[in-house]
């Protein structure tokens, strides 16, 4: 593999060149980093021409990204808001000597932990919590899909994705989806599960891999822009 840096009418690009067959090109929340990968075989004028011919697209990407509002990193202190599969609770601190754990009551989520707790302690605490939630979640939507779609998933994991909401391992059967799609609606965690699904019908995002997805999850759509602006 090998890879190169490029600037195209002002847009950094990364170009990883690597034993595939089709060029992949995406563009990356937050602020629209834009990543190809290439076949081997492709030259980097043949790389740059396929790039110009979609300019457009990758500025429209990129302002999509940037124009979604920031979200602020979370203090994890006492009467601050946080998202829960879509919903927004009040967090409460309880001073506990016990084994941390959470609770939630009506609107609040109740964290257990010691008085001195760290930032990073209460991080991990809220964090191994969604892993729980995800993991009871996860196997139920699995289980509904894959008949719908007729395949099936061999392995299924979880983990904290900067640049991705899920990705596939085809040949595997192997599915991960991320952590952080627990404090999105419920909605969106299962878009992601479908659309990572329908790689194992179809590849490539091509035409019918979306042709799939109007198929199997006609709102996906909506649920996509849910996704990016919730």
């Amino acid at each position: 593999m090998s890879k190169h840096i490029i600037e195209i009418d002002g847009i950094v690009v990364e170009i990883l060149r690597k034993p595939i067959k089709n060029l992949h090109l995406r563009v990356y929340p937050p602020d629209g980093q834009v990543k190809v990968s290439a076949p081997i075989r492709f030259r980097l004028d043949e790389i740059h021409h396929e790039l110009k011919t979609k300019m457009n697209w990758i500025r429209q990407q990129r302002q999509r990204f940037q124009a979604r509002p920031h979200q602020p990193q979370p203090t994890y202190q006492t009467g601050e808001q946080l998202s829960f599969l879509g919903e927004i609770y009040t967090l409460v601190n309880i001073a506990h000597n016990a084994r941390p754990k959470i609770l939630v009551e009506n609107n609040f989520i109740h964290c257990y932990i010691e008085a001195n707790a760290t930032f990073e302690d209460k991080e991990k605490l809220i964090q191994t919590w969604h892993r729980q939630q995800m993991k009871v979640l996860l196997p139920n939507l699995i289980r509904k899909w894959e008949p719908v779609l007729g395949v099936t998933v061999n392995d299924w994991g979880i983990k904290t994705m900067k640049t991705r909401w899920g990705s596939c391992n085809i040949r595997a059967k192997r599915i991960w989806l991320n952590l952080r799609l627990m404090i999105k609606p419920l909605a969106c965690l299962e878009y992601v599960l479908v659309h990572e699904l329908v790689h194992l019908l179809e590849t490539n995002h091509s035409k019918r891999f979306y042709a799939l997805m109007d198929k199997f999850l006609p709102d996906w759509r909506q649920r996509q822009t849910l996704l990016e602006q919730h």
